[in-house]
């Protein structure tokens, strides 16, 4: 059992799996282009459902999305056997090189756990997330499951100022909502850049924007020979609003990711002075070097 762990957490074994999720990478970016509209389908509806629909359809242009999931979960068993590996070595020498160096030198390990959970955290937002794409409109009724009943009580546009070349653009949008749930009604705001977090779910603004027809085309029956004088672009009406819409998403795996990521940041960056700039860097270091020896 000890060998396969020490194989499993071999570093040659992650340098290979690393190496071929690069690779695989890079070849399902150029399937992506090929087949935009194919791939592009997989936002907004968890990853298994679309592979065993759409994915198994074009199982020659997807083959490389199960071969990714494959390196991913070898890449966790190589994290999880790497660090029993070290946690081995140094639970026994806890009491002989004290509580301090003890922490500092479990840190990787810590980071490698942390680093299966965001694993798992990807996991479960390829399997689990969900996103729905709802049009506004003001004194409208939004429909989200798990969120009650939301109204659309006003929309407020701000503008560029007239001395902007911007002048006439929208610069803003603020979108009022209320949520009645369980005979509490509340208020909230949703602006694009500002979205909303609530019951799980985050609102997100966005925006399709209508054409204008600014072209004005002269009269067939003007006899002037110089017509091209008369194409020209009329004035931009700010009275043009885009059509709005909610961008709904829920993916319970951004709840495990985003906290990870700056707990690992943290420990990294206390890692890092502890060993580099501290002024018994020295005698941590040697004591690493005799802890992986």
């Amino acid at each position: 059992m000890k060998r396969v762990i020490q194989f499993a957490g071999d570093l040659r074994f992650a340098f290979w799996l690393i190496l071929s999720a690069g690779v695989i990478m890079w070849i399902g970016s150029i399937y992506a282009a090929m087949e935009y509209t194919l791939i592009y389908s997989i936002n907004g509806e968890p990853l298994i459902k679309w592979f065993s629909t759409k994915g198994m359809e074009n199982i020659s242009v997807t083959w490389w999305i199960p071969v990714m999931f494959v390196i991913f979960i070898l890449l966790g068993i190589n994290t999880f056997a790497c660090t029993v590996n070290r946690v081995m070595v140094l639970l026994p020498r806890r009491k002989i090189i004290g509580l301090k160096r003890f922490l500092v030198l479990i840190s990787p390990s810590i980071i490698h756990i942390l680093f299966m959970f965001m694993l798992a955290g990807h996991f479960l937002s390829f399997t689990a997330v969900s996103q729905l794409k709802i049009p506004v409109e003001e004194g409208g009724k939004v429909e989200i499951a798990g969120m009650g009943n939301i109204s659309i009580t006003s929309l407020g546009y701000e503008y560029f100022p007239d001395s902007s070349l911007l002048r006439q653009r929208i610069k803003q949008t603020h979108v009022e909502i209320s949520v009645e749930n369980n005979g509490i009604i509340t208020s909230h705001k949703v602006a694009f850049m500002e979205p909303l977090l609530i019951n799980g779910n985050i609102i997100i603004l966005d925006m399709e924007k209508k054409k204008q027809d600014r072209i004005v085309i002269p009269d067939p029956a003007d006899d002037n020979c110089n017509k091209e004088q008369k194409f020209h672009y009329s004035q931009k009406s700010a009275d043009v609003k885009p059509q709005l819409f909610f961008l709904v998403i829920k993916d319970p795996g951004l709840f495990i990711l985003l906290p990870g990521f700056f707990i690992v940041i943290a420990i990294m960056g206390w890692y890092f002075y502890q060993t580099n700039i501290s002024k018994n860097n020295k005698d941590l270091m040697e004591v690493e070097n005799e802890s992986i020896i």
